[in-house]
């Protein structure tokens, strides 16, 4: 989805090319990470919002408004191997995926105007992808936002682009157009409907677009983007998850040296982060890895 700082990409990416620019964080965002390019995405994934590794193979989605379809990626993730139906289902705003042993959810939770209290996440059985061109949820998870107050466009924080599993839980977090926090939501992965209330919230310093547990490590994943309209850039953090509580006081920030709006992540191989972006003015959608080796040796 095009978001409102897309108009002022060119002027944001000269900015950021200079060596000493700064920003109002009061995180430090010396030494960035560098983002390694893997490929171009194929065009059909021009707006890719989430990422899962399933046996090897990597799939990913495109947002709001596009088909209800999941597309697996060939090894060199330059073309589309597998494209695969959701039936019963609709694309309103499809932001992330998430994985557990056996099922794959499909957060349809983006909500940037409002219009909605909630959401909707698709469950599907994993084995189910490797049989044909479609599938159907083996169930639909609707919740709504006990603490929901509507609000204006990209003014409000009840946006959600980022959901995980851990454990046995689905955590959700809020995408805060107004502060530039994060809010917690935990949801059971077996109604079919409830009404969730927060409870965290985190100050991110930005938006937040995707996440991924890594239950080896404990260690949760979140990537987002500053919405600065001329000091923007991307980000993730690092958080350890201890007897299903994120501590945020062993939280790890880092920025991104290529600047592009990334949108998935999800935990890849030898301490390093699977990302991709959406198509912009300047760059076409891409996939790529960052080493977070650094910050994890960090905290141990």
């Amino acid at each position: 989805m095009a978001d409102i700082f897309k108009k002022n990409i060119y002027l944001m990416v000269v900015l950021l090319g200079l060596s000493g620019c700064s920003s109002a964080s009061t995180y430090s965002v010396r030494k960035p990470l560098d983002v390694d390019v893997l490929a171009n995405l194929p065009e059909v994934l021009n707006e890719s919002s989430g990422l899962a590794i399933i046996n090897g193979h990597v799939w990913s989605h495109n947002d709001s408004g596009s088909r209800n379809q999941i597309y697996q990626l060939s090894s060199n993730f330059q073309t589309v191997t597998k494209t695969v139906t959701v039936q019963r289902s609709k694309n309103y705003d499809w932001e992330d995926l998430a994985q557990s042993k056996r099922y794959l959810y499909i957060g349809d939770t983006g909500n940037n105007s409002t219009r909605r209290d909630g959401g909707v996440i698709y469950k599907v059985p994993l084995t189910s992808l490797e049989k044909g061109s479609s599938v159907t949820p083996v169930s639909t998870i609707r919740y709504r936002f006990k603490d929901f107050k509507p609000g204006k466009t990209y003014q409000h924080n009840f946006d959600s682009e980022a959901i995980t599993v851990v454990g046995d839980q689905l955590w959700l977090f809020s995408k805060n157009w107004q502060n530039e926090h994060t809010k917690l939501y935990r949801l059971s992965t077996t109604q079919s409907s409830q009404t969730v209330s927060p409870v965290g919230d985190y100050l991110t310093e930005g938006l937040i677009t995707s996440a991924d547990y890594n239950a080896k490590t404990s260690t949760l994943a979140l990537l987002g983007y500053r919405k600065d309209i001329f000091l923007g850039y991307s980000f993730i953090w690092l958080v350890k998850v201890k007897n299903n509580q994120l501590d945020w006081s062993t939280s790890k920030y880092k920025r991104l040296r290529i600047y592009s709006q990334w949108e998935a992540v999800h935990w890849y191989k030898d301490n390093k982060l699977l990302i991709t972006s959406e198509k912009n003015p300047l760059t076409k959608a891409m996939i790529a890895t960052v080493d977070v080796s650094s910050l994890i040796n960090a905290s141990e």
